[in-house]
């Protein structure tokens, strides 16, 4: 509440008068050119608990009188509720977006259909999390539609809450430990105990749970099911196993025990004589048997490299590879019978990746105890700047066709001084090369055409365009293009839409994250089925202070969040 004196000095007139304005300027002024001009417009929207907004009022007016006039009880968002109870369109739109079709008149107090067709924005004032309730006022007004009162936002699937706070964490507006939850359910009817130990690591460090004490409770007796088939021991000594392994795995993030709301680690727990549990995992992990009978369908490229690498590890020499293939040569299917056969010698095998989807390619990515590995396999190399991973036997793969080292706000020299081979390891490294293209075998033309764009031999046009061959280019005839694409990759969508094996083999490849979105939409659209809207959590990293407003990083599309709100 802001009280007024009856007299008071205007400081902006006083700026104005004391202002000298030249000539030129006058002129603009006479002629009435524009000042400035902002566009769109951007409408700020009031925010306030029930009962907690601002009144304006003089010192010389009674209490009473300005509680009892009808007009100070009206605000923006209280005659927003009002405009949803009579006007059924309104109810469509968030409180940031009813400044799109609706006008506030100040005089009126009143929100009306807007006329003009000029475009305008709305944004809510910035809330703090530090102001408590107020800021859970503004998360759900940025996610519910149509709100006709307190109480609309306070109800959730019949059930008021005391807080908005309450509210918005039974809509699941608030990042809280459900989803984790379910993951580890899920894991647990999926994964083996020692797979679940480190996945709750992993939840640990990456994910920050807030309740882990009952997470531990609740998923302890899966976490040490293996131990159970081993050892007839009693829950304390299970407790300190557990514990004992998952120091282990914290240790390798530089983590421990006590960073974290669990038991506290006894000191004789930690047997020095014995193996590390993680050298246990990596011993244990099942090898695909299409992968140990995948040597025989090794061509003369794969054989070559698969004897060359082998050979050394055999006799126990040390020696850095490079395998150099474009894509579909089949590098990784090299990759996962190297590693089967020396999984299955009982020796052990390390396989990263410098991408995520990559790494996905690759069976149990594993161990970081370089001393007791016998294989490092590092798929995509050519993709991180200069590598000093190399040890013992190592083995990098990629393709130099294909991106170069991402440098922040790099030059092109400061790119290609990133590469690998700038390295002065790169001189003791023996080149592999897979040339046989198996993703095109029976199409050996489009293979050829593809080598010749990689090595930059292949005609260009103006600004480094290629004319692709008429029988694999669709002719662009304005936007009904696109679903012919789509028609063409994608046949019979309604008919196939959870049709596992028919969606793995078709991909749609875009140049900007744009396209993706539009064709994600358009895809999407075709589905059969109720349309579910799954909603993120973002986050700024060291953002402290809370800068970003969540609707602002909603705006920014990612490659991974494409499919959610």
């Amino acid at each position: 509440m802001e009280v007024h004196k009856g007299s008071y000095m205007d400081e902006v007139q006083q700026y104005v008068d004391a202002r000298w304005i030249c000539a030129p300027e006058e002129l603009w002024k006479i002629f009435r050119f524009t000042l400035y001009r902002l566009y769109p417009s951007v409408e700020r929207l009031q925010i306030h608990l029930p009962n907690r907004h601002q009144v304006r009022f003089y010192d010389h007016q009674q209490i009473a009188d300005v509680l009892n006039n009808e007009r100070n009880s009206k605000t923006m968002l209280t005659q927003f509720f009002a405009l949803n109870l009579r006007d059924p369109q309104a109810r469509k739109y968030l409180y940031r977006e009813i400044q799109e079709l609706y006008c506030w008149n100040k005089r009126g107090m009143e929100w009306h259909r807007r006329r003009s067709t000029r475009k305008v924005i709305g944004r809510i004032y910035t809330v703090s999390p530090s102001e408590g309730d107020k800021f859970y006022l503004r998360l759900l007004l940025s996610h519910v539609t149509g709100p006709t009162s307190w109480e609309y936002l306070l109800t959730n699937n019949g059930m008021t809450f005391s807080t908005f706070k309450k509210s918005a964490e039974d809509r699941e507006f608030l990042e809280t430990d459900h989803s984790i939850r379910d993951c580890l359910v899920e894991a647990t009817s999926l994964r083996m105990p020692y797979a679940l130990r480190r996945f709750f690591v992993t939840i640990l460090i990456f994910c920050e749970p807030t309740d882990v004490k009952g997470l531990w409770n609740e998923f302890f007796t899966h976490m040490v099911e293996d131990y159970q088939t081993t050892n007839n021991a009693v829950e304390s000594d299970l407790t300190n196993m557990l514990l004992k392994d998952l120091n282990e795995l914290l240790n390798l993030h530089g983590k421990k025990i006590d960073d974290y709301d669990l038991p506290s680690l006894p000191p004789n727990t930690i047997d020095r004589g014995a193996v590390p549990s993680i050298i246990q995992e990596e011993l244990a992990i099942d090898i695909p048997n299409e992968d140990i009978e995948s040597i025989a369908k090794l061509n003369n490229d794969k054989m070559i490299a698969f004897n060359t690498i082998m050979n050394v590890i055999v006799q126990k020499h040390s020696g850095a590879f490079f395998v150099d293939g474009p894509g579909g040569t089949g590098k990784t299917f090299l990759y996962r019978t190297l590693m089967a056969s020396l999984r299955s010698r009982g020796e052990i095998v390390l396989a990263t990746a410098s991408s995520g989807i990559a790494a996905t390619l690759l069976p149990m990515v594993g161990l970081h105890t370089l001393d007791l590995r016998s294989l490092l396999i590092f798929n995509r190399v050519p993709f991180v700047q200069q590598c000093s991973i190399w040890w013992k036997s190592s083995d990098h793969g990629g393709d130099f066709r294909q991106v170069l080292p991402v440098v922040r706000k790099g030059t092109k020299a400061q790119m290609i001084s990133a590469c690998i081979v700038q390295s002065h390891l790169w001189n003791h490294t023996k080149i592999l090369h897979l040339r046989q293209n198996m993703r095109s075998l029976h199409d050996q033309e489009f293979a050829e055409f593809l080598i010749r764009i990689g090595d930059g031999v292949e005609p260009t046009k103006p600004d480094d365009m290629v004319r692709l061959p008429l029988h694999i280019a669709i002719p662009w005839e304005g936007e009904h293009s696109i679903q012919v694409l789509i028609q063409h990759i994608f046949p019979n969508l309604e008919l196939h839409g959870w049709d596992a094996p028919y969606m793995v083999q078709r991909a749609i490849l875009t140049p900007t994250n744009d396209d993706v979105q539009k064709l994600n939409d358009m895809i999407i659209d075709q589905f059969p089925g109720e349309e579910h809207n799954l909603l993120s959590f973002d986050e700024v990293e060291g953002d402290n202070h809370n800068l970003y407003q969540q609707e602002f990083l909603k705006s920014i599309a990612q490659e991974s969040s494409f499919l959610c709100d």
